[in-house]
C-alpha cells in the first residue's frame, strides 16, 4: 500500500513539473510594500510547479526552488530622489502627484537600463506568461512582449485612476472617490463637484502628459514596439482590493479582486518580539508609518510628542523607527523592521498606529486591529476617509502632533469598542470569501497560461474610442437628426401657413 502511495505521489509531483508553465514578475516600483505583495502570490506559483522569474529591486534572501531573481538595483536611487520631494508635508496633493508622475520616465530608463534585465532580454528565454505590476509604468509592459509571454496586468489597489483608464472599469465621479483624493463614497454636493473636477484633471493628465512620456520613453529603448498596441493587448486584471476595505463599485469580467490572497498564511512572530508582546499587562500598540516613509525623518517635535505619550501610557510599544533613541522608556521598544503582520495577528496588539497604506490597512483589518492614521500622500488620505467612513479608525494630522493629541487618540481607539468592533465586522467579512483569494489567483492565472490569453473574457470597452465610449456620435448623430426632423417640421409648418394665408387673402378679395 505504502508503495501505491509513493508512486501515485510521484506521478502527482511530475505531471505537476511537465505542466509547469514559464511564469516572468514584472514588479520593479521600488517600494518594499509593493513588491511584498508580488513576491507572496510569485512564490506561490513557484510552489505550485512553476517556474518563475522575478524582476523587481528586492531579491529574495533565501533561495527557493524555482524562483530566479532579476534584481533592479538602479531604480532605488529614483526612489529616494522622489521621495525626497513628495514627502515635503508643505507640498499639496496635486503637486506632489505632478512631481511623482513627472519623475516616472526617469523611473523606466533605470528599469530598461538594468544590465541583469538587459542580460535577460539577450538571453533568448521565452514565458507563457508575464505578471505586471501597472498604475505607473506601463512601458515595462514591452519587458514581458519582448520575452514572448502573455501579459497579465496587477494593480496593488483597486480604483486607480491610470488602471481604470485603460481597463475600461466604470468609475462614476458620482460615487466612486478618485483614489489619490481625499473622500470616500458617501460624497455632499460640493465633494462630487470636487471628485469630478480632481477626477477628470487626472485623466487629462493620462491622457495628454503621462501616456506620451510612456510611450516616448519606451520607443527611446525598443522602438518597434507600440504602448498602446501593447496596453490593448492586456485581457486580465488582477486587483489587489475587496470590499471589505474598500468601498463598493462596478468590475468588469476580466478584472479580478484577489484582495487577501497574501494575508491567509500565518507567519511566525520572532522569539524577541514574541516575549515583549507576551510580557505586556495591558497590551500592546504597534507604531508604523509604513516602508516608503521614514520615522526617523519626521520632525524631531514631533517624534517628541509620541515618546512623551507612548512613555506615560499603561500599554507597550513596538515603534519601528531606523535610528537609536536615547533613554528610550522601557514600555517602547524599538526596530529599524517590524514583523507586521504577525505582531498584528498576537492577541495582545490592541491598536495600530500608521499611516494609512493600503497594505498596512488590509493586515490590520484582517486581524480585526483598530487603527489610528495619520496620512502623508497619494492615496493614503482617500484610505483614511473610507477607514473612518467604515469605523474602525481615526486620523490625526502630522502637521499639528502633540502629546496630548497622542494621548487622547490613544485612549478613544482602545477605550471605545465601537472600533474594535467594526474592525471585527470588516475582518470577518475580509476572511469569509466565496473562494480563497489566492487560489481565485492561480486559477486564472493559469486559465490565461492554458488559453493563451483571455480575449473571450474581455469586454468591448478597451477597444472603443474615447467619444464612442462616451457615445458622443451616437448622441451628435441624434443631434443631427432631431435638429433636421425640427427644421422639416418647421418648415412644413411655416408653408402651411403661408399657404393658409394665401388661401385667405384670395377669399376675402372675392
Amino acid at each position: 500500500m505504502d508503495v501505491i502511495k509513493s508512486a501515485l505521489l510521484l506521478l502527482l509531483v511530475v505531471t505537476t513539473l511537465c505542466n509547469g508553465a514559464k511564469i516572468l514578475g514584472v514588479f520593479p516600483h521600488p517600494s518594499k510594500s509593493s513588491f511584498l505583495l508580488g513576491k507572496t502570490l510569485m512564490k506561490e506559483l513557484a510552489v505550485r510547479g512553476h517556474e518563475v522569474t522575478m524582476i523587481s529591486p528586492f531579491p529574495l534572501e533565501k533561495p527557493v526552488k524555482n524562483y530566479t531573481d532579476v534584481t533592479m538595483r538602479r531604480v532605488m536611487e529614483w526612489k529616494y530622489e522622489v521621495m525626497k520631494e513628495i514627502g515635503d508635508p508643505d507640498l499639496g496633493i496635486v503637486r506632489k502627484l505632478i512631481a511623482f508622475y513627472g519623475t516616472l520616465p526617469k523611473a523606466v530608463e533605470m528599469i530598461y537600463e538594468e544590465p541583469e534585465l538587459i542580460e535577460l532580454l539577450k538571453s533568448g528565454k521565452k514565458f507563457d506568461v508575464a505578471i505586471n505590476m501597472m498604475g505607473y509604468t506601463e512601458a515595462v509592459l514591452g519587458i514581458g512582449h519582448l520575452l514572448n509571454a502573455t501579459n497579465i496586468a496587477f494593480s496593488i489597489m483597486g480604483g486607480m485612476p491610470i488602471y481604470n483608464y485603460h481597463s475600461g472599469i466604470p468609475s462614476p465621479y458620482a460615487y466612486v472617490p478618485n483614489t489619490f483624493y481625499i473622500y470616500n463614497d458617501k460624497m455632499t454636493f460640493l465633494q462630487r463637484v470636487m471628485n469630478t473636477i480632481f477626477s477628470l484633471s487626472f485623466n487629462l493628465m493620462i491622457h495628454f502628459s503621462h501616456y506620451p512620456k510612456q510611450r516616448e520613453t519606451l520607443k527611446k529603448y525598443h522602438p518597434t514596439l507600440e504602448l498602446d498596441d501593447l496596453i490593448r493587448d492586456v485581457d486580465l486584471y488582477l486587483l489587489n482590493s475587496h470590499f471589505a476595505t474598500e468601498s463598493p463599485r462596478p468590475h468588469l469580467t476580466n478584472t479580478i479582486q484577489i484582495g487577501g490572497y497574501h494575508l491567509h498564511e500565518k507567519e511566525e512572530l520572532p522569539v524577541e518580539f514574541r516575549r515583549f508582546m507576551d510580557g505586556s499587562k495591558h497590551g500592546v500598540i504597534l507604531f508604523s508609518l509604513g516602508t516608503n516613509i521614514q520615522s526617523a525623518n519626521l520632525k524631531p517635535e514631533t517624534i517628541q510628542s509620541f515618546i512623551d505619550a507612548f512613555s506615560k501610557s499603561k500599554y507597550t510599544f513596538l515603534m519601528k523607527y531606523e535610528k537609536d533613541l536615547p533613554n528610550l522608556p522601557k514600555n517602547i521598544m524599538i526596530s529599524k523592521w517590524l514583523p507586521q503582520k504577525a505582531i498584528l495577528e498576537h492577541r495582545n496588539c490592541k491598536a495600530f498606529i500608521m499611516h494609512g497604506g493600503l497594505g498596512g490597512i488590509a493586515e490590520a483589518v484582517f486581524s480585526g486591529v483598530p487603527m489610528v492614521a495619520i496620512p502623508f500622500f497619494n492615496d493614503q488620505r482617500k484610505n483614511v476617509a473610507e477607514g473612518l467612513d467604515f469605523g474602525y479608525m481615526i486620523q490625526l494630522d502630522f502637521t499639528n502632533m502633540t502629546e496630548e493629541i497622542v494621548t487622547d487618540a490613544i485612549a478613544e481607539i482602545i477605550e471605545n469598542p465601537k472600533y474594535k468592533n467594526a474592525a471585527k465586522f470588516r475582518s470577518d467579512i475580509y476572511r469569509n470569501q466565496e473562494i480563497d483569494p489566492m487560489d481565485k489567483a492561480i486559477f486564472w492565472i493559469e486559465h490565461v497560461i492554458k488559453h493563451r490569453g483571455a480575449k473571450h473574457m474581455k469586454p468591448m470597452v478597451t477597444q472603443l474610442a474615447w467619444y464612442q465610449y462616451l457615445l458622443m456620435d451616437v448622441f451628435g448623430f441624434l443631434f443631427v437628426i432631431l435638429m433636421i426632423s425640427l427644421t422639416l417640421i418647421y418648415v412644413t409648418v411655416k408653408t402651411l401657413i403661408n399657404l393658409c394665408r394665401k388661401s385667405s387673402n384670395k377669399l376675402k378679395s372675392m
